[in-house]
Formats: structure tokens, C-alpha cells, sequence
């Protein structure tokens, strides 16, 4: 039975979602396809690149030992956007992260399938960015003719944090619609959809990019498409959204939550006697 992942999560705590890929293929479970929306669009272009755990904590590693340096302003060519708000970052050094792990590649040579959702800034409209062609969802628009870097930077547009990028013409947001984001994975093939959802400490005083982004932290699962299921990861106590040099703690994270809930997660989507669980390899010797 194919399943899909969803990706979501602000700032750091989206690695948590490598955490959650590591557990996912210890297990021999790859999802048929990935979502990445907010910050998870970034785990999710190294997915569709291709990346397996080891190269995925190797990433990991690199962005942490970058901290807070992916999102150090650029004073030079500050950003306008909706009303007079300045960007706190243009996100240039985090955009050259991208292309170096996951590659100016278009999407439609991507190695594994998966989508990004925007939304444009002017009039709301979402805008797919995907790796296969597939009936285009009444008043969105689907497209393939875009790198899998820029397509995932195009989804951490979050104002006035993250400075949006332009696509024909529009600033592209980040798109919070999680179950436009499972139909999506359907049409990419998923019977199911795992949605991981890390969720910061409430024990700790949230950053102002928590602040800015709380109220899309709690998802209802009863609002939620049949066969999907809700993977809640709770976040370390002294790690926040803007604790980009804590990366490693978020992934840890992840599994932990995986290794705890996956079993749990897999029923509540029909999953339970279909999961592939890994197999020690034995060699008899003559």
C-alpha cells in the first residue's frame, strides 16, 4: 500500500521530519511521495533529490554548523512587502543551501515524486510546484518548469521573517491548507498520508517566529481527510523556530516521536498489516 509524507514545521523544527525519514527507511518504509510546506520544504527537496538517511543527517549537520547565519539580513536590498513590512532576511544564503544540496535540477527530473504548495501573494490562488503532471485543481496552478531549490524556497515565504520570491510576476507565500496539501499527494499516488507535525514546547517562551506562526501549529484531527494520520512531534524544551544551530536536537526529536508513534500512526491509517518491517540479512557460510 503506497503512502505519502507530509512535511510541515517553522523554522528549525522542521528537521524534525528527517528524524522521522531516518526511522521511516530503518524500517524499509518509503513513502511513495512527499509534501513540503513552511520550513518542511526543505527535508522534502532533499527527499525528492534523492537523499537516503545517511546523506539527509549529513545535510543536516551542514545547515546547523550555519545557524543563524542562513538568515542574516541583507540591508542592502531590503524587502517591501504587503503593507511596508521588512523582511527580516531575503533568505539568499539560505537559497544557496538549497541549490547545493538539493540542485538546480527541474523538478520533473526529480528521483523520488513529491510537490511544494504556494499561494500567491496578490490573490490567494495556490500554486503547485510538482515533479509529475496531474489534473490541475480548480483555480490552482500546476507546474513543473521550476528547480526543485527554488520550488522549495518558494514555500518558506513567510513574512515579514523570510522574504518571499517572485514567480511570474507575484510573490509566492507559504500555502497552510494541510488538506489541499494530502489531496495533492493523492494525486501523486498515495492511498495514505502521514502528516508530521512538530510541535514546540509549551514549557518554554516562544521566538517571535513561533509567535508569528502559533495558531498553525495545532492541527484538529477530526478536520482531517480519511487515511491520513497525524505524527505530533514534541520539540525540546530549549529549542525554538529560530534555533537554527540546534538542528541535530530536532531530528533526535523526530525519531524519538517515530520510534514511539509510527506503529500507532500506521493503524489509524488502515496501515497495520501492510507496514514492512526490517528484516535482519543473514549469510550461512559453506
Amino acid at each position: 500500500m503506497r503512502f505519502g509524507v507530509l512535511m510541515l514545521g517553522t523554522g528549525a523544527h522542521a528537521a524534525a521530519c528527517v528524524g522521522v525519514m531516518e526511522e521511516l527507511e530503518s524500517r524499509q518504509a518509503a513513502p511513495c511521495a512527499v509534501c513540503g510546506m513552511h520550513a518542511g520544504a526543505w527535508p522534502a527537496a532533499l527527499v525528492m533529490a534523492g537523499y537516503d538517511a545517511a546523506r539527509l543527517h549529513t545535510a543536516l549537520v551542514q545547515a546547523a554548523q550555519r545557524g543563524m547565519g542562513l538568515l542574516s539580513p541583507d540591508i542592502r536590498t531590503r524587502s517591501i512587502i504587503n503593507g511596508g513590512k521588512q523582511a527580516l532576511s531575503r533568505g539568499l544564503h539560505l537559497q544557496r543551501l538549497l541549490s547545493m544540496q538539493a540542485g538546480e535540477r527541474a523538478l520533473a527530473m526529480c528521483e523520488k515524486p513529491g510537490v511544494f504548495i504556494c499561494r500567491m501573494a496578490r490573490n490567494g490562488h495556490p500554486v503547485i510546484f510538482s515533479t509529475r503532471a496531474y489534473s490541475q485543481e480548480s483555480g490552482a496552478i500546476v507546474t513543473l518548469q521550476a528547480s526543485v531549490s527554488f520550488a522549495a524556497r518558494a514555500a518558506m515565504g513567510l513574512p515579514p521573517f523570510l522574504a518571499p520570491l517572485d514567480w511570474m510576476g507575484c510573490a509566492l507565500l507559504q500555502h497552510e491548507d494541510v488538506v489541499f496539501a494530502c489531496r495533492q499527494l493523492e494525486k501523486l499516488g498515495a492511498q495514505r498520508v502521514l502528516i508530521v507535525a512538530p510541535q514546540p514546547s509549551v514549557r518554554r517562551q516562544m521566538d517571535a517566529l513561533e509567535l508569528a506562526t502559533q495558531s498553525r501549529y495545532w492541527l484538529c484531527e477530526e478536520m482531517l481527510p480519511e487515511h491520513t494520520a497525524l505524527l505530533r512531534v514534541p520539540m525540546p524544551d530549549d529549542v525554538g523556530a529560530l534555533s537554527l544551530n540546534r538542528l541535530l536536537f530536532c531530528a533526535q526529536a523526530g525519531r524519538n516521536a517515530a520510534r514511539n508513534g509510527l506503529d500507532r500512526a500506521f493503524e489509524r491509517m488502515g496501515m497495520a498489516f501492510c507496514r514492512v518491517l526490517p528484516f535482519r540479512r543473514t549469510f550461512c557460510g559453506v
